[in-house]
């Protein structure tokens, strides 16, 4: 047999024998789906990540209770921003647990839900886990500078204000608060061409309407003046719409400007208070599996 044959069958063989050699570890077992599903997690495969939480909780009841389970369904849920899911899992009697009440709170604070007052009015009491008071304490605060405008309350806060600069998100609140637009006045401002846009801060709009609504009307003027009554008619009648909508556009202008300046303040407060840490302590802590 040639040299060349005999080395390929070896290296066959030695293959072969490295395959059988290897242990055929069990794709079903606790760590397997364990690892799996938080690998999954840090790819970013929530959705995928959550079956397989469902799946160990499954097979293993004993070892991934349900509420470890359930503390990995509201966390994959908000990750993968299914935000109105999550609020749908949890009922009034399950707010008295804070990992719940927060996971339940930061969904419905990301869509600006309805249901954020009564969320945090359901706000648990006094718990053993000072960890999580200092997190639920922290939400409150939030509560008390996007939702209720209540700035005379920051004393209860001491607790976390050697970790956080109160003072600094404070004063930015009360900064973007001073930058919201009644939109009422807007639309009377409106009455004046272009200024309910400028009143609202999009001046660029507002300039535009006032110019075009002055051609309409001064073309209209001399076409009227000069006998030119089907210019008359077209212009006045484009005025005319362009008046009208400038008068709505600014009312809308306002609400959008309010819309985006409290986005903002809430992006600016959840980071400063470092919501998302909050989130992954919580995960890591009461539900995610840990290999045995």
């Amino acid at each position: 047999m040639p040299l060349r044959h005999i080395i390929i069958v070896c290296v066959c063989i030695a293959a072969c024998c490295n395959v059988y050699a290897q242990p055929s570890g069990d794709p079903y077992s606790f760590n397997a789906i364990a690892g799996f599903a938080n690998h999954l997690v840090q790819q970013k495969e929530y959705y995928r990540a959550y079956q397989e939480y469902h799946r160990l909780h499954i097979y293993y009841p004993a070892m991934y209770p349900y509420d470890k389970y359930f503390v990995s369904t509201l966390y994959c849920h908000y990750e993968g921003r299914q935000y109105q899911k999550l609020l749908e899992q949890i009922d009034s009697t399950m707010l008295a647990q804070p990992v719940v009440w927060i996971f339940a709170f930061d969904s419905a604070l990301s869509i600006t839900s309805p249901v954020l007052a009564d969320i945090a009015l359901q706000s648990p009491g006094s718990m053993d886990d000072t960890e999580a008071e200092l997190m639920v304490l922290k939400r409150k605060l939030a509560y008390s500078l996007l939702a209720v405008n209540d700035y005379n309350k920051l004393s209860p806060y001491k607790t976390i204000a050697q970790d956080y600069d109160l003072q600094r998100i404070y004063e930015f609140s009360r900064f973007t608060r001073s930058r919201l637009k009644n939109p009422y006045a807007a639309f009377v401002w409106g009455i004046i061409p272009g200024a309910g846009y400028i009143y609202s801060d999009n001046v660029e709009n507002g300039i535009i309407a006032a110019i075009v609504i002055g051609i309409c009307t001064a073309v209209t003027y001399f076409a009227v003046d000069t006998g030119n009554s089907g210019i008359a008619f077209v212009t006045g009648a484009a005025g005319t719409f362009f008046y009208g909508g400038s008068i709505l556009g600014g009312y809308l202008s306002a609400r959008r400007t309010n819309s985006q300046n409290m986005k903002e303040l809430n992006a600016y407060i959840q980071e400063e208070l470092k919501f998302a840490q909050d989130r992954e302590i919580v995960f890591n802590k009461y539900g995610k599996p840990k290999a045995q």
